[in-house]
């Protein structure tokens, strides 16, 4: 991916280690040292990125917005009361409303600052808005998924009526959401977003297709794309008539007379192989072509986004697929399309590492083990599993590789089913019980995991 003119290489180790019951792959994290002082990470380690979602019976949930969150994924409020880079909370508003303090040596970067508060400690603020956990909250982000449910119960719904929380923000304080572009200088049909397949915050054009920057010689290419053939996979991004310069995009005339948009002087195209928005087949491709990036996002040593054929992107470990576990849940639809399968954030932390509850179930798949230091940071959090270790999850549910998978490609996990006991003994009846509170499906019944590729 393109950063500023700079090209990331991937700083990663690995390594093995073997658990009590099943060999785990263990995976050191990389820490924002690892990379160029000028590239900014989506998030600093240590913040989170949660989805926010309205679930529905049958349907696939719906995303309403991405909100950032504590190493737990805690709600994360603003106060009304702030000022830009100032915080007004103290004394005893900030007993119940704690600052969000950043740990030592923690350094900001893009729009995250930090404010130096009396008592020494140093407070993380997101676009000059002071950030703060709410100690009313029990469950990690159940105000954020309240404030959700409460904007979207208007909506006329195919299915039962939508029930929202009863915990909500008081009078004066609002959760905090994650708006990358509200900071960036854009002309009109750009924008900027998280797009998982690029692992980072890009340009998209209007209708949230993914930006690439032309990166060649200036002076061999003209930095243009101009011949037909070239055009065919790669189509600029054209400027209206009479736009002006804004910010870091400038108007660079084409080969053909037309004008083309450029942002850091490198000019702007799509990719005719990405085929919905959040694709991002272009990359590698032709090295002269970069995903036109603004920050990268944090992931765990030797992870990485692989396409594989009929199933779309899919995260990878040192080539070898990533699988989530996730609860029951009766749906329309199929399992197996690209985007057939997205699952709510908040039912991923009630079930935790506990996908995998046998010893049996650990003889087939390896929990992604993280090693000792590593931080939670973007849509990677990190799970305490029953006998100590900690297990990496993303987008909030425990991450595990497939015994059975010899190669790189190999899915031999993708849709298969761990049923739930419904008789046996009482280990068994307390899982089916969990299982079936977690998974929520009292209608339509139903209590086990179904084991699915990981999607970015």
């Amino acid at each position: 991916m393109w950063r500023g003119g700079l090209k990331l290489g991937r700083r990663h180790g690995l390594a093995l280690q073997l658990g009590l019951a099943v060999a785990a792959v263990v995976s050191c994290s990389v820490t924002q040292g690892a990379l160029a002082s000028s590239v900014p990470l989506t998030v600093p380690m240590g913040v989170t990125l949660v989805e926010v979602a309205r679930e529905l019976t049958l349907s696939q949930p719906d995303i309403l917005w991405v909100r950032p969150g504590d190493a737990e994924g805690r709600t994360l409020f603003t106060s009304a009361s702030d000022t830009p880079g100032t915080s007004r909370c103290v004394d005893a508003c900030a007993k119940e409303f704690q600052p969000f303090l950043a740990a030592k040596g923690t350094k900001p970067s893009r729009d995250w600052t930090l404010i130096k508060r009396a008592d020494g400690g140093r407070q993380w603020a997101y676009q000059s808005q002071p950030l703060y956990t709410w100690a009313q909250e029990n469950e990690p982000g159940e105000v954020a998924v309240n404030v959700g449910a409460a904007e979207s119960a208007g909506a006329k719904l195919a299915e039962q009526k939508l029930k929202t929380g009863t915990l909500l923000p008081p009078q004066g304080w609002q959760v905090a959401r994650f708006h990358p572009e509200a900071s960036l200088t854009m002309p009109s049909g750009i924008t900027a977003r998280i797009v998982g397949a690029a692992q980072g915050i890009v340009l998209t054009d209007y209708s949230g297709f993914t930006l690439y920057a032309f990166d060649g010689d200036a002076k061999k290419d003209n930095q243009t794309c101009s011949d037909r053939g070239c055009q065919l996979s790669w189509q600029p991004v054209e400027a209206p008539e009479f736009a002006r310069s804004v910010g870091d995009f400038t108007i660079v005339a084409r080969a053909d007379g037309a004008s083309q948009w450029a942002y850091k002087k490198r000019p702007l195209y799509r990719y005719s192989g990405d085929l919905l928005p959040g694709d991002a087949f272009g990359e590698n491709v032709d090295r002269k072509w970069k995903i036109a990036g603004i920050a990268e996002s944090f992931r765990p040593a030797h992870v990485d986004v692989a396409n594989i054929e009929a199933y779309g992107n899919t995260l990878t470990l040192s080539g070898m697929t990533l699988y989530t576990g996730v609860q029951f849940q009766k749906r329309w639809g199929g399992r197996s399309t690209r985007d057939g399968f997205r699952n709510a954030w908040s039912k991923g932390l009630r079930l935790g590492a506990a996908a995998c509850g046998s010893e049996k179930c650990l003889t087939e798949w390896r929990p992604f083990l993280a090693a000792n230091g590593a931080q939670a940071s973007g849509f990677w959090q990190i799970y305490t599993r029953a006998d100590g270790t900690r297990q990496w999850a993303y987008k909030g549910y425990a991450v595990w590789t497939r015994v059975t998978d010899k190669k790189p490609g190999d899915i031999t996990g993708q849709l298969t089913f761990d049923y739930a006991k419904l008789g046996g003994t009482e280990s068994d009846l307390k899982r089916t019980a969990f299982l079936d509170d977690v998974g929520g499906d009292r209608v339509y019944g139903g209590a086990g995991i179904y084991w699915v590729l990981a999607r970015p």
